[in-house]
């Protein structure tokens, strides 16, 4: 087991644990400044007592998002069934219908405005 109070501060689920770190880390003006009030803060009473005492809140916030679904099954999405295999001479074929149909289409709704 590691007793180094700085790991220990770290690894702590408490939610008033957390709280205190979040607050550090914001309010140092730097890296070395922010480690220096972490280290200050593992070592401290306070946090002394969050390890004897626990979270304030009822009940520790979980930190991760619960995956949705039976566990070990993962959400996927499913891709749409494959249409018909069509060969080169259909598919150009189709392309040319519905080109004429758009051409028609536009060119018959032109006519009957004017």
């Amino acid at each position: 087991a590691n007793d180094d109070p700085f790991d220990v501060l770290l690894a702590n689920r408490s939610a008033d644990a957390h709280d205190v770190i979040a607050s550090i880390l914001w309010e140092s003006d730097s890296d070395a400044g922010a480690f220096q009030k972490l280290n200050d803060f593992s070592n401290s009473d306070e946090f002394n007592k969050i390890l004897m005492t626990g979270s304030s809140s009822e009940e520790d916030k979980v930190l991760a998002n619960p995956l949705p679904g039976k566990a070990g099954k993962w959400s996927k999405r499913r891709g749409r069934k494959p249409g018909p295999k069509r060969s080169d001479e259909e598919i150009a074929k189709i392309r040319a219908e519905r080109a004429q149909k758009k051409e028609v289409e536009e060119y018959g709704l032109r006519t009957d405005e004017s």
